[in-house]
């Protein structure tokens, strides 16, 4: 299979593009400016999605068979900051892209990657969310993922074959430290190297959320093209509910020196919902069960990550 995968020089799409190496598929990596550090055989590509003629000149040079449509504002924050922005790039890219395919390329088959932000506030009575849940979107970052889904609905119509993978929330190895468990190992590899005060500050621990390990979770990406039907949409997820809290507690244990944790009023998100998880159902009755890695072996691994990061780039 010849995949493209869009937004590859980020977090997920490079735990993306060495899955589909993994399993045998030929794949072009593209962001806005070509990745590096690629897989072996793996080409690099640059590419801005809000560029609509950039976008069908890469599908006609590229020639894929699926395309992975990662790229995007993916940080909440980012989002809030600049909203013109993130819809110009999480909204109108996808559209480019969609066009794209419509315009020339209609056997391409395209996943876009969602969130499950854009359900927004879901009573408890409604939990575990389900994808046939109303849409509320409460944040800019939000309500620009469920414009690209309207977008991907209106191609679909039109005759583009094109499925939407809501991701729930995913950690591992590489994610950057504006993300919760990041950003706790990397203040414990700082820790650990003597460049931080034995002091984590930390947001909202009581916060109950579904995590999962990003290497399962981009296996799911590949499931969704695999069994989905154009218009589908699926929840990509863990169904179980994780406390903040517990994370901290694994992470904080895996530490190899004595902190002390304090709250930080700047790491509270103006909108938090307090628990918050997804039915992944529909895609485990279409690709069979979901093995699934172990929530301190993900966290090692993350922690890993940072000390490496840190001992790389020591403290000046």
């Amino acid at each position: 299979m010849r995949a493209l995968v869009t937004g590859a020089g980020g977090f997920a799409g490079r735990h993306l593009v060495e899955h589909l190496r993994a399993v045998g598929d030929e794949v072009v990596a593209s962001d806005a400016e070509a990745p590096d550090g690629l897989p072996e055989g793996v080409e690099a590509l640059a590419l801005d999605v809000t560029d609509e003629q950039a976008v069908w000149n890469a599908l006609t040079d590229v020639r894929p068979q699926v395309v992975y449509h990662l790229a995007g504002i993916s940080h909440v924050g980012a989002a809030e900051a600049d909203p013109a922005r993130a819809m110009a790039v999480n909204a109108g890219g996808t559209r480019n892209l969609l066009q794209a395919c419509l315009d020339g390329h209609a056997n391409v088959r395209v996943l876009l990657v969602s969130s499950a932000e854009v359900y927004g506030p879901v009573s408890p009575a409604d939990l575990p969310v389900g994808e046939d849940h109303p849409l509320r979107p409460a944040t800019a970052y939000a309500v620009s993922k469920a414009c690209a889904e309207m977008h991907l609905h209106h191609a679909v119509a039109l005759g583009a074959q094109a499925v939407v993978a809501r991701a729930f929330n995913h950690i591992g190895p590489g994610q950057s430290d504006t993300f919760v468990a990041s950003a706790f190992a990397h203040q414990l590899a700082r820790i650990e190297a003597g460049q931080q005060e034995p002091v984590l500050r930390v947001g909202n621990l009581m916060a109950g959320r579904d995590l999962s390990d990003v290497r399962d979770t981009v296996a799911d990406y590949r499931a969704c093209l695999e069994h989905g039907a154009p218009g589908e949409v699926f929840n990509v997820c863990s169904g179980q509910v994780l406390v903040i809290q517990e994370l901290l507690d694994t992470l904080v244990g895996l530490c190899r020196t004595e902190v002390k944790v304090e709250p930080d009023p700047e790491r509270m998100r103006p909108v938090d919902v307090p628990v918050f998880h997804g039915d992944g159902s529909r895609l485990r009755e279409r690709a069979g069960p979901r093995p699934e890695r172990p929530l301190e072996e993900t966290l090692a691994a993350v922690l890993d990550y940072w000390r490496a990061r840190v001992e790389r780039a020591p403290e000046r």
